[in-house]
């Protein structure tokens, strides 16, 4: 399978309604979105595991092009959570963010990128 692109959610004067995120993480090929320097990134984990959260940072730096380290976080069961803005260092050569998942093979996560 393929990394499964977010299509960014847009805040309004209304608010966002966070419960009403009806797009499951792509637990197996990850998730991506396009970066932008404001975008935020939601997770909710609704299952009852703990869930490691990976941004990619594709990023190297110096003349030895050292590698930038991922950004790792866990989650434990039923916390939500809003990450970013995200740096151009998480920017991939085709302009989005990789987003991977791991733990005991959750259920019930969803997740958004917010504008």
């Amino acid at each position: 399978m393929a990394r499964t692109a977010l299509t960014a959610v847009a805040a309004s004067e209304n608010g966002v309604d966070l419960d009403a995120v009806d797009q499951a993480a792509e637990l197996t090929d990850g998730n991506s979105f396009v970066w932008t320097a404001t975008r935020r990134y939601y997770v909710n984990n609704g299952d009852d595991a703990s869930l490691t959260v990976t941004f990619q940072t594709p990023a190297t730096v110096g003349a030895s092009a050292l590698a930038v380290a991922d950004k790792a976080v866990v989650m434990t069961a039923g916390q939500r959570k809003v990450f970013g803005p995200f740096g151009p260092e998480y920017r991939r050569p085709d302009g989005t963010v990789w987003v991977d998942y791991s733990g005991t093979t959750p259920t019930g996560v969803m997740v958004a990128a917010l504008d």
